[in-house]
């Protein structure tokens, strides 16, 4: 999320059972990549998916609702079984003295408990599920960053100390506290654990127009001891580690490059960079490569996808954005396909409501410059050949000064509270798929938009705010200020939306 840029300056399963369903289901990368791809879509496959991962994405039993800005590591990200039906609005949290005193970092993260943790600009809160605060905790400097959850632990980073830390999440009292590098990027990152591994960036980069972190670091997620350090190619932004389960995690680079290394040791085990978009020949300050405010998502059928920008676009209007496929296994790319905007999010991967097979969900959209009318879409792949499935493009934004919703309107109030004054957040937040398959996601015009699928398909209750495009129904809910990349959970019974200023809890 371009969202910092300003304070520059101011776990047993039945092994029989799962290994049978292994030997019958599950398909090989070449299978899922050859004509007997929708095999590798189908409902027992997908189930067959989670069923796997559910018993290992979390230590000691624990089994978080939505332990990371993508729900689940080990699943595939942005998708959740929980399905809007009847959901209400339940409660809202802002700032007591008022929402544009505080500024929101990423998004809620949801444990066992359905207990909910938001990070802020005045540190790190933890609700319950009716909204009654249960700490506070001041994080040891700025933090821009959402939290993790694991285990017993929430896990998270600052960016002016470079530091990163534990709480425990019953009591809010520190766990440990590491000192990973001099300090760390001004971006949103949403660092996230698995199997003892806690993955995240530091050492802020000095490139134009942004900075983002030079290295990637591992660490201990229980004790915080530094495990390893690795340097991509080009700093990372808006970090968000990757975990296929195989004792691996893969990250993007902000000009889209894609990379493989080995959890435990940090090892690279493969790399695929376009030399398109890396600035071949670039001055010192990187002024020929591209830059990207989006990420990558991992599929079910053991590809990996990264939603980026070309050549050395910069995510801005008038330009256009790229996702392309690798195979998990070595990086070898398999498909790749434009977008009419540029690709500043990340993906989600699953089953959309009346559409068959495995889609690909990306919100393409033009960064937010002021003066500018950006113009956005909500865009459905097919997720083994890139093929388009469906699109709904909105209007362009239309905010105050152009800039995202709440921005203009909290801005002196911040600048005199002395915390960082803006969100300037991407154009969309990424989007959600939910256990109908409906697509959730939030825009910087602080609405929140739902694709409910074919119109014709459609039996629920239809409002006056609907819209159909493409043959799709869809429709946007103002809620109030714009949305970071992380601002969607989902657990049992609630879904929890925060814009960068407001907590919003709608519950059955």
């Amino acid at each position: 999320v371009v969202h910092q840029l300003v304070m520059v300056t101011a776990g047993v399963k039945a092994f029989l059972f799962v290994a049978a369903l292994v030997v019958s289901v599950v398909a090989t990368e070449e299978d899922c990549g050859s004509e007997e791809a929708a095999s590798c879509a189908s409902p027992q496959f997908l189930q067959l998916h989670r069923q796997v991962n559910d018993g290992t994405s979390n230590p000691q039993g624990v089994s978080h609702f939505w332990p990371h800005a993508r729900g689940r590591m080990l699943q595939h990200p942005g998708t959740t079984p929980e399905a809007w039906t009847n959901h209400s609005l339940s409660w809202t949290w802002s700032y007591p003295e008022g929402k544009f005193h505080n500024l929101f970092a990423g998004g809620p993260v949801i444990d066992e408990d359905k207990h909910i943790y938001q990070m802020t600009a005045r540190g790190l809160y933890a609700f319950n599920s009716s909204g009654h605060q249960l700490w506070h905790y001041q994080p040891p400097g700025r933090s821009n960053n959402e939290v993790t959850l694991y285990g017993d632990l929430v896990l998270g980073t600052t960016c002016d100390t470079g530091n990163a830390f534990a709480v425990n999440r019953s009591t809010g009292q520190s766990v440990w506290i590491t000192n990973i590098a001099e300090d760390a990027g001004q971006d949103c990152g949403y660092p996230a654990a698995v199997d003892g591994v806690l993955v995240v960036g530091g050492e802020r980069a000095h490139l134009d127009p942004a900075d983002g972190n030079s290295q990637i670091f591992g660490l201990d997620a229980n004790s915080g001891e530094k495990l390893w350090q690795y340097r991509p190619d080009m700093p990372t932004w808006n970090l968000l580690p990757l975990f296929p389960g195989d004792g691996t995690t893969l990250f993007m680079d902000f000009a889209g490059g894609i990379y493989k290394l080995d959890l435990h040791t940090g090892k690279e085990l493969w790399k695929n960079l376009h030399h398109d978009s890396r600035g071949i020949g670039m001055t010192a300050s990187g002024e020929n490569r591209s830059f990207g405010d989006g990420g990558a998502a991992l599929g079910p059928n053991g590809m990996v996808y990264t939603c980026s920008n070309p050549l050395a676009y910069r995510g801005d209007e008038g330009t256009t954005g790229i996702v392309r496929a690798f195979y998990q296994s070595n990086g070898t790319e398999v498909w790749s396909t434009s977008t009419n905007f540029p690709c500043n999010n990340y993906p989600a991967v699953g089953t959309t409501t009346g559409i068959d097979g495995l889609s690909l969900v990306v919100t393409p959209g033009s960064l937010m410059i002021p003066r500018q009318k950006e113009q956005g879409e909500i865009l459905s792949l097919d997720a083994f050949t890139g093929s388009k499935k469906w699109s709904i493009k909105v209007k362009p934004l239309d905010v105050p000064l152009n800039m995202p919703e709440g921005d203009v309107a909290g801005l002196g109030t911040r600048l005199q509270d002395g915390i960082q004054p803006i969100c300037w957040p991407s154009h969309w937040s990424a989007p959600m798929i939910d256990g109908n398959g409906m697509v959730l996601v939030g825009r910087s015009d602080g609405k929140l938009y739902r694709v409910f699928g074919p119109d014709a398909g459609y039996k629920g209750v239809r409002s006056p705010n609907m819209s159909v495009s493409e043959g799709l129904l869809w429709e946007a809910t103002t809620l109030g200020s714009a949305f970071l990349h992380g601002a969607l959970a989902a657990a049992p019974g609630l879904f929890v939306v925060s814009s960068c200023d407001t907590i919003y809890v709608f519950q059955k």
